[in-house]
């Protein structure tokens, strides 16, 4: 688990002080982390995951892929989302339940081609 630590903080372009301030540990918890052979605790995992979208189960097995599909484009939407104004947050919303509408129309099982 240790390497993959090392290679998702890569995969990010992260510096290792910066991987850390983004989980709330120091530099040199996250240089341990990476260490072969180190314990990483529940916690760790936890905040991994949480913060950079990654797949829990790659992180411990191996298996599968890096990240969780579309969890980063939730995260980023969100966070966009609470910097708008509340009438802009409720544009937003209505314009959302609208595309919803536009997709279910495209087809019986929500696919098509997508809106030009």
């Amino acid at each position: 688990m240790n390497d993959r630590i090392r290679q998702l903080r890569k995969a990010l372009g992260l510096s290792q002080q910066e991987f850390a301030a983004r989980i709330g540990r120091k530099q040199s918890a996250v240089s341990y982390l990476e260490k072969s052979g180190s314990t990483v605790t529940e916690q760790n995992i936890k905040a991994i995951c949480s913060q950079f979208s990654a797949s829990e189960t790659w992180l411990r097995t191996g298996s599968g892929g890096m990240f969780v599909p579309g969890e980063g484009r939730k995260k980023e939407l969100l966070e966009a989302f609470g910097q708008l104004t509340p009438s802009l947050q409720d544009y937003l919303v209505k314009s959302a339940r609208e595309l919803l509408e536009a997709q279910r129309g495209m087809s019986a099982d929500g696919e098509g081609l997508p809106l030009k």
